[in-house]
C-alpha cells in the first residue's frame, strides 16, 4: 500500500510539528483499522464519502485490531500484515472486480476517515461464494 491519505498525512504533520496533540477516532487510537475494497483505482483525495467502495450483498469492511500480533515492526518506513485479512461473499452475489483498497478508521462506509489507500497488483474478479483475503505478509502498509 503505497500512499497515505490526504487525511492522515495532515494528521501526521498537525501531531508531529506544531501541535500538542491529535484528536483520533473514538475506537481510541485506531485500536481497530477497517480495510475497505474498492471497485475503481485509488485516489489520493479518497474518502468513505467518495464512490467507488464495494458495495455487494452483505459486504463489510474487515476488521483487524491495530496490534503487534497483527502487524510486523516498522522496518524502513514500512509495515506488513502477519494475519490473513478475510472478506467472504455472500452466495447470492458477488462484488465486481476489485482494483484497490484502502485502511479507514470506522466501519461505516459512509463515514470516518481514509488512511491508506493503494491499487492492488493485480485486480480481483469477485464473483458469487468467493473469499477474498489478504495473505499473510501480502498488505504492505507505508509511511509515504
Amino acid at each position: 500500500m503505497a500512499s497515505m491519505s490526504d487525511y492522515l498525512e495532515d494528521k501526521f504533520l498537525d501531531h508531529m510539528i506544531g501541535r500538542a496533540t491529535t484528536a483520533y477516532p473514538s475506537t481510541g487510537e485506531n485500536s481497530t483499522l477497517f480495510v475497505a475494497l474498492l471497485n475503481t483505482t485509488a485516489i489520493d483525495g479518497w474518502t468513505p464519502l467518495s464512490t467507488g467502495e464495494c458495495a455487494g450483498s452483505n459486504y463489510s469492511r474487515a476488521n483487524v485490531a491495530n496490534s503487534s500480533s497483527n502487524f510486523t515492526n516498522s522496518t524502513a518506513g514500512s509495515k506488513t500484515n502477519k494475519t490473513a485479512i478475510t472478506f467472504t461473499t455472500d452466495a447470492s452475489t458477488g462484488w465486481g472486480t476489485i482494483k484497490a483498497i484502502a485502511i479507514c478508521d470506522t466501519s461505516s462506509t459512509t463515514t470516518g476517515n481514509c488512511l491508506w489507500v493503494d491499487d492492488l497488483t493485480a485486480n480481483v474478479s469477485v464473483t458469487t461464494g468467493d473469499v477474498v483475503e489478504a495473505t499473510t505478509g501480502s498488505l504492505t502498509i507505508t509511511a509515504a
